[in-house]
């Protein structure tokens, strides 16, 4: 027998699951790194500027425009909390969560011009997700550890200046993306 959603009860109307891939924000890119184990443990290949052999040329090109000003870690050991919702103006992040560490990134397009203004994009890194995100300037993000401790790695375009911060703040639950931080229960 086949039912419809009015034969469901009342107040009891789901919405539908969603599988597969998300849409991203223009400007966003991933790159899944390789991960090498064997019995003593795992590698982890997380940058190279220049291909030397057949499988290297990937993460090259993926770095092939990007110069590193800066890199940064950072290690949240509270329970419970988000960094930050942040933007820059001049600045690209690219970021990456280090074994054993898992955390939920969020991103909202704030580009008045870009394809997918007003977009947001959730991506999950860290515990077997061996994963680059690029983060361009004008896309608003921030992250929730979904470990403790969590460590985030990351890399950026601009040296921070304490005199001239390229950061802007906005609050962790604006409106536009109050309920992606949240764990899902399904």
């Amino acid at each position: 027998m086949e039912l419809a959603p009015h034969d469901i009860l009342d107040g009891f109307g789901g919405n539908r699951k969603r599988y597969g891939k998300t849409a991203s924000i223009a400007g966003v890119d991933s790159f899944q790194l390789g991960r090498v184990v064997d019995d003593r443990g795992l590698l982890l290949e997380l940058y190279r500027n220049t291909a030397t052999h057949p499988g290297s040329e990937k993460l090259a090109r993926f770095f092939q425009d990007f110069e590193i000003a800066q890199i940064n870690y950072t290690l949240v050991t509270t329970t419970d909390h988000v960094k930050g919702l942040h933007y820059h103006l001049k600045q690209t992040d690219t970021w990456f969560c280090p074994p054993p560490f898992k955390l939920k990134v969020v991103m909202l397009d704030l580009r008045r011009d870009s394809t997918t203004a007003g977009a947001t994009q959730v991506i999950v890194l860290g515990e077997g997700r061996d994963t680059w995100v690029r983060i361009p300037a004008g896309v608003a993000h921030g992250y929730r550890p979904l470990t403790v401790p969590c460590g985030l790695f990351y890399l950026v375009t601009r040296c921070f200046d304490l005199e001239d911060p390229d950061e802007y703040r906005l609050p962790w639950d604006h409106p536009a993306v109050k309920d992606l931080w949240a764990v899902k229960n399904e």
